[in-house]
């Protein structure tokens, strides 16, 4: 592999010279050495490689470009070849004359193969610096991390990968010229000739703010740098899509949804800013908590105006009328969590690694045999209240299908879903949603 990369640079160094500034239509080829630190979910060892690079100059300020490289890496041991591959549009923004700096994103792939065959698609970003050495060479250094979320295999979480790469580079060709030396090229500049060190906007016209909006229709001129402007050159300080010059309500938060004066709106009427409202349109005339949702005494999970028992205790689990739902023996005995048992995200699959866990349960049911037990689903709140009794049913019901796969006879197991109303943790984090997100054993007398 480096008697290869060092023939396809010698190659590259003996070609004709090229006048090829970095413009539209330039081609960049280049050759690069690279070390990959692998997500630990796949167990593989952290590994140097190679690859080349092929980008096309949208314009003087952006690429095209993909890759390829082969890492040959391990994984306890066995030997692993990792071919990674990228398209993505990368930013080319000049720092000086010779130097630019290097930022995109796009797609991403990973082959596994020899003593692994695994694939996973994402999304990758690359960040780094290109040094021009002269009119066709340069050199790049850059970091790379890709996010896969599509793996053939069980894995249950997506992946994270990172790399540095550096390497050379030659332009072959280039485009349009630069008369007026304004940065803009002449294929894209609708104001040839434009004095030499007058600031300039996208498309080569006088911007004598650096706002982005040429001067000949900027209302608003002599905004401070670094402020985001509207199409006339005017700015929104808050976010909330009402310009500054006619937003009554400065300091809006973001997201808020306001009127054309810039001031928040309750457009169902219920006292509730469309902000902080999680039911919006809500009927008249109806009681609402501090959500902007109807009212629910009990904390059932039913509304006060169709809850049939309104008055269920704390904890218990209800039907879509808002009442009990869930069999008394349910809460005759202390939970045990299956801690380590996960499923597929939206669905009632069992991961790989839900294997150990639940063989650990098959012991316990084994050692108990005169027991029966009841198998709890449960959720957090996120979602419909009723499609998540339906997961945690379908859920528990897939523990119960293993189990029974093991000898566990099918008589001393019953399954409920029960959903987000029964919570050990706050929905309010991420925490505590995943440790709402359970399924436990029950013994039942």
């Amino acid at each position: 592999m480096a008697r290869s990369y060092a023939l396809l640079f010698a190659t590259l160094a003996v070609l004709p010279r090229l006048a090829s500034a970095q413009h539209r239509g330039t081609i960049e080829l280049g050759g690069f050495a690279r070390y990959g630190v692998y997500d630990s979910q796949l167990n593989l060892d952290d590994a140097p490689g190679a690859g080349a690079s092929l980008g096309w100059f949208l314009s003087g300020k952006m690429i095209l470009e993909a890759d390829a490289a082969l890492a040959p890496t391990k994984s306890s041991g066995v030997d692993i070849d990792h071919k990674p591959f990228h398209v993505r549009l990368v930013g080319n923004l000049p720092v000086g004359k010779r130097l630019a700096f290097l930022l995109g994103g796009g797609w991403a792939y990973n082959s596994f193969s020899n003593g692994l065959s695994e694939t996973e698609n994402g999304v990758g970003g690359l960040a780094g610096l290109r040094l021009s050495l002269g009119k066709r060479l340069s050199v790049r250094g850059q970091a790379t991390a890709d996010y896969m979320f599509d793996q053939a295999s069980a894995v249950a979480d997506p992946t994270l990968h990172y790399a540095l790469q550096a390497g050379v580079s030659l332009m072959l060709r280039g485009g349009p010229g630069d008369k007026d030396k304004d940065g803009i090229k002449d294929n894209l500049d609708r104001c040839g000739g434009t004095p030499e060190g007058t600031p300039v906007e996208a498309t080569g016209c006088p911007d004598e703010d650096r706002d982005g909006v040429a001067d000949q229709v900027d209302r608003c001129k002599g905004t401070p740098a670094g402020r985001a402007v509207d199409a006339i050159g005017c700015t929104d300080s808050d976010g909330d899509g009402v310009v500054d010059p006619q937003d009554r309500c400065d300091g809006t938060r973001a997201g808020t949804a306001v009127d054309a004066n810039g001031c928040p709106v309750d457009a169902d009427g219920d006292g509730v800013l469309d902000a902080q409202d999680k039911c919006l349109g809500t009927a008249a005339n109806i009681m609402v908590g501090p959500t902007g949702c109807p009212a629910d005494a009990d904390a059932d999970g039913v509304a006060d105006v169709t809850d049939a028992c309104p008055d269920t205790p704390a904890g218990s689990t209800v039907d879509s009328k808002g009442c009990s739902a869930v069999p008394v023996s349910a809460a005759t005995s202390a939970p045990v969590v299956l801690v380590g048992v996960s499923f597929l995200s939206g669905s009632a699959k069992l991961t790989l690694n839900s294997q150990v866990p639940l063989n650990r349960g098959v012991t316990e049911l084994q050692q108990n045999p005169d027991s029966r037990f009841l198998i709890e689903g449960h959720t957090d709140n996120v979602g419909n209240r009723e499609a998540n009794i339906r997961l945690s049913k379908a859920r528990a019901d897939a523990v119960r299908a293993y189990f029974i796969s093991k000898g566990v006879a099918a008589s001393r197991l019953t399954t409920v879903g029960i959903g987000p109303d029964q919570p050990v943790a706050s929905n309010d984090s991420a925490e505590g949603r995943a440790t709402n997100r359970r399924v436990q054993l029950r013994a039942q007398p």
